[in-house]
């Protein structure tokens, strides 16, 4: 008698659940970054809005 543990149909379960769980971490780790880093820029800068800053300014925040 086999358990249901070590049937195939369960190893690819878990694996297509560790999957979802590693993409929604990403995701959710993607949008906080960017949630972060939007709010940091547009408090620091005072620019037109029709003007691009550069690089170094949106990243000026993270070194103090």
């Amino acid at each position: 008698m086999q358990s249901k543990l070590t049937s195939p149909e369960s190893r690819s379960d878990k694996f297509v659940g560790i999957l979802l769980a590693v993409f929604s971490m990403f995701v959710l780790g993607y949008s906080a970054t960017r949630v972060f880093l939007a709010q940091s820029s547009l408090d620091s800068v005072s620019v037109d809005s029709n003007v691009i800053p550069h690089q170094s300014t949106l990243w000026s925040d993270l070194g103090k």
